[in-house]
């Protein structure tokens, strides 16, 4: 899942420091992760909280799940301030859903939630992973709810992008059309203000298609035209060729063959150019 990818790699920038080479040139369990040098990270030792919490990380992308956790739970156990052990707790539960064990991580993390008083950080990170969860038990109602509550403990654009983005899908799960139109025009504008221009062309087709969705094809199509010139004039090549696919499919939807062929044609042709597989694979489902 893209979400909990970036999540987490996002969580380990924030909290994990990098380490430095020992007077032997013995790699620590750290080094040898950022190396994806997984068998051999396991074989350094653990026994305080950073060479633990790494030990789960490493497991945890080898998706031995059973041993993440029991890592995690020792790195919380280790652990000396409350920073390092909302990380694990958290970190627990996360494990816990990459397991599919659903169940088990929503009661974990609204168990560790519960302990979490005055760190607005670790509230919205805790709140974002029982919304998500939730999604995937789909329990949209609640999730709507949940994101929105993470909403208020929201740091800067960005985070507050995020959350309006994931309410407008859980939105557009429930076939609320309107309200995802509404939540994601707020992520759209919170998006252009943090000048990240992947996830502002990303929101822009959400919002394209939530449009479509509510039978408002006139501002489904003028949003898709705005995002094509926008990517044109900025360089965004890959996003540009994700639109016209967009666009490709929602013409072929109002019968215009032609035009549909023809933003196809482009969309592939900017795949094969910049290397783009993922795309070359999207691409043949239309």
């Amino acid at each position: 899942m893209k979400f909990t990818t970036q999540f987490l790699l996002m969580l380990l920038s924030l909290f994990i420091s990098t380490n430095i080479y020992s007077k032997e040139a013995i790699k620590t369990c750290d080094e040898l992760l950022s190396d994806n040098q997984y068998e051999e990270a396991l074989k350094t030792k653990k026994g305080e909280f950073k060479s633990t919490f790494c030990h789960g990380q490493v497991n945890l992308r080898l998706k031995n799940f059973d041993e993440a956790i029991k890592n995690f739970k020792l790195a919380g156990k280790l652990s000396k301030s409350d920073t390092d052990h909302f990380m694990a707790d958290l970190l627990v539960g996360m494990a816990l859903k990459e397991a599919k064990r659903l169940d088990d991580a929503l009661i974990h993390f609204n168990n560790s939630y519960s302990f979490i008083k005055a760190n607005k950080t670790f509230k919205r990170l805790y709140l974002v992973e029982i919304a998500e969860t939730l999604l995937l038990l789909s329990k949209y109602d609640e999730a709507v709810n949940t994101f929105l509550e993470a909403y208020a403990f929201a740091a800067n654009d960005e985070e507050r992008a995020s959350n309006l983005d994931r309410t407008a899908f859980s939105y557009a799960l429930l076939k609320n059309y309107t309200k995802a139109v509404e939540y994601e025009l707020k992520a759209n504008m919170a998006f252009d203000r943090t000048g990240l221009l992947g996830e502002y062309v990303e929101s822009g087709i959400n919002l394209a298609l939530y449009y479509s969705e509510a039978n408002d094809q006139a501002s489904a199509e003028r949003t898709l035209l705005k995002f094509e010139k926008f990517s044109r004039e900025n360089g965004g090549m890959y996003y540009l060729a994700k639109v016209l696919f967009t666009q490709s499919n929602y013409y072929k939807k109002k019968s215009n063959m032609n035009l549909s062929k023809s933003k196809l044609d482009e969309a592939n042709r900017i795949a094969n150019d910049i290397g783009a597989e993922d795309l070359k694979t999207l691409f043949k489902t239309l």
